[in-house]
């Protein structure tokens, strides 16, 4: 989602996007392959969704690695990035209001005092500078990163000044934000939090600024050979996924002790504590994957094959979940009865169909404003 000239391409981190993409993909088809025959969740489902934790972080960290320092002045720095990001997610979410859905289209998203209450259509228009509708969910992410965007400018001096020294204290700090999820189970409000007060002392350390980081510390200070920077990066995503992978277990564990109907919102927002993207384990994971590739050289062919990729995601992103929504049940138990297997096979078809319409999309006038 960061652009990159062709002759400034970093071979990783297009190899590093495109696989952003494809857990994205993978995360959003498995809405099919979630419950098992016995009505509880399938386990295959769950290891899978363990493993596309790293698909948001990444993102993030590469659009730190890609853009701090700033090379614009603030004006042009804004101009640059909102013209493909933030047209682009405007003219798709009124898109997605019209897009045909499978089923019967429903009410979404973050309730709030309209839910429910006016046109279905009125309403998603309306909730468009405010949120993401169940027709767009994925676009959550879009106004996360517009956030990042807009704070760029005032972080990117200290990102140009700062030492190694200073990158590592910042990270530390931020390290702390994420045992958060697994304090609050036995302290709900920590360290100044209150009825009256969400600000607690670590809070201007937490979120994803974290990320973006994490990924400027590991490209500017990773030294390792190619062989060791792997063998790490591995170490670290098997340790991230075990622990998200228990933790999943143990999140179950507990919304089976309270809740009836287990897939439902409450039963996701137990389930979500272990998965959720600002966790130590989820982090663990995305800083091995970066890892683990950015040291690999990439054949010519290779590397030409995921610039083009890269070069599209955006528009990828963009267009994959109506995809996925009518591909999905569509293709649901005819390719194999394996379904992890089913899943990664439909997500690919997925991936590849959504970049055939992004690259659709780039012949006409003015693409940029529809695929960034």
């Amino acid at each position: 989602m960061t652009e990159i000239k062709q002759k400034e391409r970093i071979n990783y981190l297009d190899v590093l996007r495109v696989l952003a993409c494809f857990l994205v993909v993978l995360c959003h088809a498995g809405d099919k392959y979630v419950v098992a025959a016995d009505g509880t969740f399938h386990t295959g489902w769950m290891k899978i969704l363990v493993f596309t934790r790293p698909c948001v972080p990444l993102f993030i960290l590469l659009s730190g690695t890609l853009l701090l320092p700033l090379k614009y002045d603030t004006k042009e720095f804004f101009k640059r990035r909102f013209s493909r990001i933030l047209i682009p997610f405007l003219v798709w979410s009124i898109l997605y209001v019209f897009f045909p859905l499978p089923g019967t289209p429903v009410f979404g998203g973050p309730g709030n005092a309209f839910t429910g209450e006016m046109n279905l259509y009125a309403y998603n228009l309306m909730m468009i500078p405010m949120n993401f509708t169940k027709s767009n969910v994925h676009f959550w992410f879009i106004y996360t990163i517009i956030g990042l965007y807009l704070f760029m400018p005032i972080v990117s001096p200290w990102i140009k000044q700062t030492t190694q020294r200073g990158m590592t204290w910042f990270l530390l700090a931020w390290g702390i934000t994420l045992f958060l999820p697994y304090i609050k189970l036995w302290f709900p409000q920590v360290w100044g939090v209150c009825d009256w007060n969400e600000f607690g002392m670590f809070y201007n350390f937490g979120g994803y600024l974290g990320f973006i980081v994490l990924g400027i510390y590991l490209h500017r200070y990773n030294k390792l050979s190619a062989v060791k920077s792997a063998l790490i990066g591995i170490a670290l995503f098997v340790i991230g996924f075990v622990l998200t992978y228990q933790g999943m277990l143990f999140d179950i564990s507990r919304l089976n002790s309270h809740i009836v109907d287990k897939v439902n919102d409450e039963g996701w927002k137990i389930i979500e504590n272990s998965i959720g993207y600002m966790t130590i384990n989820v982090a663990l994971m995305t800083a091995g994957t970066f890892m683990i590739f950015q040291k690999l050289n990439f054949p010519g062919k290779v590397a030409a094959f995921f610039a083009e990729l890269s070069q599209k995601s955006y528009g990828l992103f963009l267009a994959h979940y109506i995809i996925s929504l009518w591909l999905c049940p569509l293709l649901f138990g005819k390719i194999t009865d394996l379904r992890e297997v089913e899943q990664v096979i439909v997500s690919l078809i997925i991936v590849f169909a959504s970049y055939a319409v992004a690259k659709a999309l780039s012949y006409l006038p003015k693409s940029k404003y529809l695929i960034g």
